[in-house]
């Protein structure tokens, strides 16, 4: 595991990372193509801006919801825009599949990063059955092509580097939209595309390495944890095989059903 950028073991650790004399911007944003969000989202934007005008707040909020942009690159790029046109100080990004943790805010006290993901759980259906379940940010081979890395193990509290950050639920610095050559610009996603138009790159990968290519420092918050909503989510899927692979290896016979059972 890559050493950790900074150490973090609570919301009074977590605030000495923030300007004391100036409450930090937070510009959340949303991009929704179906014009929806989830409740968790709904009410991580209302208890922001509920708790804004207290003095014990550290932040200040602005929020974006991008509707019915498509495809995703380009809404991602149109919040940027807004994000630019503000004097926040970090962009924070989530997706509408995602389930916002309350200590999403912890994304924007990493100190020596630029850009901090959080955890969430992606299916990967190319991988063996018992490592289907992994996180949304990528490791790179020795052939230099990306992969989804394992969720790291619980006893991973401290932010570590990683090559490529998923963009589910994301905090980027204000200097990484800087005008090129010291930041990326104001439309730093897009998708690249194989002779028949199949995606060879996609926006979150593209902008990651784009982002090292500009030094930035991109990282991982272990501490924040967000679940990726589908049918059911993920979690309940990764709760599953912990508890399947328990049972196997205390030599318990596991039945067929119990094998396909997620319930």
């Amino acid at each position: 595991m890559p050493a950790p950028i900074v150490k973090i073991e609570g919301s009074s650790d977590d605030r000495k990372s923030i300007n004391p004399g100036r409450k930090t911007g937070l510009f959340l944003a949303c991009p929704t193509a179906s014009g929806k969000m989830n409740f968790t989202i709904g009410m991580g934007f209302g208890r922001a801006m509920a708790s804004q005008t207290l003095p014990e707040c550290p932040f200040r909020f602005t929020i974006h919801v991008e509707v019915q942009k498509r495809p995703v690159d380009y809404a991602r790029n149109m919040i940027v825009k807004a994000f630019m046109e503000s004097d926040d100080d970090w962009l924070v990004m989530v997706d509408e599949d995602q389930i916002l943790p309350d200590n999403w805010w912890h994304l924007c006290t990493v100190s020596d990063a630029d850009i901090v993901g959080a955890l969430t759980p992606v299916w990967v259906s190319n991988m063996d059955p018992e490592t289907m379940l992994r996180v949304n940010n990528y490791g790179v081979d020795d052939q230099n092509r990306c992969y989804n890395l394992p969720a790291p193990d619980d006893s991973v509290k401290q932010p570590y580097r990683v090559p490529i950050v998923g963009t589910g639920l994301i905090a980027i610095r204000r200097r990484v939209f800087a005008p090129k050559p010291s930041g990326l610009g104001d439309s730093p996603f897009y998708f690249t595309f194989m002779d028949d138009r199949k995606i060879r790159g996609g926006e979150d990968v593209n902008f990651s390495v784009d982002a090292n290519r500009a030094g930035f420092t991109l990282a991982v918050h272990p501490g924040v944890r967000s679940d990726h909503l589908k049918e059911i989510p993920l979690s309940q899927v990764e709760s599953y095989y912990r508890a399947r692979k328990a049972a196997e290896l205390a030599g318990k016979e596991i039945t067929p059903e119990q094998r396909v059972s997620i319930g």
